[in-house]
């Protein structure tokens, strides 16, 4: 009777514990943004210059021969030199940090109007200010 109730008892907590590990939610809020261009070239420039120096290590360390490691070490400078141009084109079209407010205030949706008590923006959702508590209409 106890080894039921301690089986029982242990599979209730287990799956007390993994129940928000698989729940689904449908919430949009808690959506991770999706990135952008520029933060997917910054990353691929990453990649690409950490590729480098491993490239350079492994020829320190007599694992590449001088000839093979120059023609990859070329077509890696190549290919990071493209990913430095579409960057410079990126940030000479506009404003990083407009681009990225414009972005965000579009994921979010609308805001509700200035509280008429302070004047502070809320959530559309919220009844009542979170600042000074007056009621929203």
């Amino acid at each position: 009777m106890v080894y039921l109730f301690s089986t029982i008892l242990a599979a209730g907590v287990l799956t007390a514990i993994c129940w928000p590990l698989f729940a689904r939610v449908d919430d949009p809020r808690s959506a991770v943004l999706e990135e952008t261009e520029w933060d997917l070239l910054q990353r691929k420039k990453d990649v690409i210059l950490g590729n480098i120096q491993d490239l350079d290590f492994e020829l320190k360390c007599g694992k590449l021969s001088a000839e093979d490691h120059q023609r990859i070490r070329n077509e890696l400078m190549a290919e990071v030199a493209e990913v430095y141009r579409v960057i410079d084109r990126i940030e000479a079209d506009g404003d990083l940090d407009a681009l990225i407010r414009t972005a965000v205030a579009q994921r979010r949706g609308p805001v509700a109007a200035p509280c008429p008590g302070c004047g502070r923006r809320n959530p559309p959702s919220n009844k009542f200010c979170a600042e000074c508590g007056h009621r929203l209409g």
